[in-house]
């Protein structure tokens, strides 16, 4: 298997000085968690690792709860931060309520409101610094499994929560969807520090600028991981 490293170099100039974090991501895993052990040494030397979406379920393999039990607890045991929700994660049905309630790592949906126990964002210390994340999903959720959810702008979205947020040095978005839409969220926040991209499987060799946002993405089934410094 050939894993793919993507990287970005993503130095902070903050009032304190110079920082600088390694940031490692994946996305669009669909359970392929007996890969994730290739990337197990990369994802230790990571100050902070972070997962896109659609981590936990694929619809072309035909997988299920167990696949989804097994990959969530891998991730756990990897160091994994945060994950944004994907789309596939809601195909689990019911029982993805119990996943997310249970998992060891914040499962972020910013923008959607209703019954999942998922987070509006979260506040992670990494590399000395506090690092705030937001998630954001869009539209392709078997809405007729989840007719209690409803999906609102994500970018009236992240104002609301950005309003509310605690004190932080460093802003990441988390994004399951297509990349003009990711653009556009971008371009109304140009304080965001990374935006790290699922749903599309796109090989991102470098970073797609968005003015001064970077917008990276890692492919999929666990064929690369991601890193920015």
């Amino acid at each position: 298997m050939v894993v793919r490293a993507l990287v970005c170099a993503l130095i902070l100039a903050l009032p304190a000085g110079a920082w600088e974090i390694t940031i490692a991501f994946t996305g669009d895993l669909h359970a392929a968690w007996e890969r994730l052990s290739s990337f197990a040494p990369l994802l230790f030397q990571a100050d902070l690792v972070l997962d896109a979406g659609d981590a936990w379920e694929d619809l072309h393999r035909l997988t299920g709860l167990p696949e989804a039990l097994t990959t969530a607890q891998r991730m756990a045991e990897l160091g994994y931060d945060a994950m944004v929700l994907g789309n596939h994660e809601t195909y689990l049905g019911p029982p993805l309520r119990g996943m997310i309630a249970a998992a060891p790592f914040p499962v972020l949906a910013t923008n959607l409101e209703g019954s999942l126990p998922t987070k509006g964002y979260a506040l992670v210390e990494a590399g000395g610094l506090r690092v705030l994340i937001l998630g954001f999903l869009w539209k392709e959720i078997p809405w007729t499994l989840w007719p209690d959810l409803r999906m609102i702008d994500p970018i009236r979205a992240a104002r609301e929560a950005l309003e509310k947020a605690p004190a932080h040095d460093l802003l990441i978005f988390l994004g399951h969807m297509g990349i003009e839409r990711a653009r556009l969220i971008a371009r109304a926040f140009p304080e965001c520090d990374l935006f790290v991209l699922g749903h599309d499987h796109l090989w991102l060799e470098e970073p797609v600028w968005e003015g001064g946002v970077p917008i990276v993405e890692a492919g999929h089934r666990a064929g690369a991981v991601g890193g920015c410094t």
